[in-house]
């Protein structure tokens, strides 16, 4: 037996720390459900933040689109409707097609400029008239 002696000691190292006591599943069983029942909450606590996350840049692109549309429609009322339509058929009557299509390309410049300048100079009247119109 002298011979199995090493052999014995390095398998009692080797396995001396392994579970033998009784109930081993029964332990097993419940370490195994207390992990699994913490990467659950875990990952719904990561699926949370997340929807809150999404929730907020929703929110806030909403709130962004009502801004917009709220500022169009203080600008673009029924009266700013009529005065283009009524400049339109102004500038058809008094001027031949051959003026129009001269100053056309003007025409177009002045009016991308002052739409470009729209989002600087709008706010200024807007904040203008609504302290001279109580």
């Amino acid at each position: 037996m002298s011979d199995h002696d090493p052999m014995d000691q390095r398998l009692s190292a080797l396995f001396s720390r392994l579970d033998t006591r009784p109930e081993f599943n029964a332990r097993l069983l419940d370490r195994l459900h207390r992990e699994v029942t913490q990467d659950a909450e875990e990952r719904a606590k990561q699926a949370r933040q997340l929807e809150q996350l999404r929730y907020g840049v929703a929110k806030q692109e909403l709130l962004s689109w009502h801004r917009w549309t709220r500022a169009v429609s203080k600008i673009v009322t029924l009266e700013t409707v009529g005065i283009g339509v009524l400049a339109a058929s102004v500038i058809t009557s008094a001027w031949s097609a051959e003026q129009i299509r001269q100053f056309a390309p003007v025409l177009i410049t002045a009016v991308g400029a002052l739409l470009a300048l729209a989002p600087v100079i709008g706010p200024a009247v807007l904040k203008r008239t609504s302290r001279i119109i109580p």
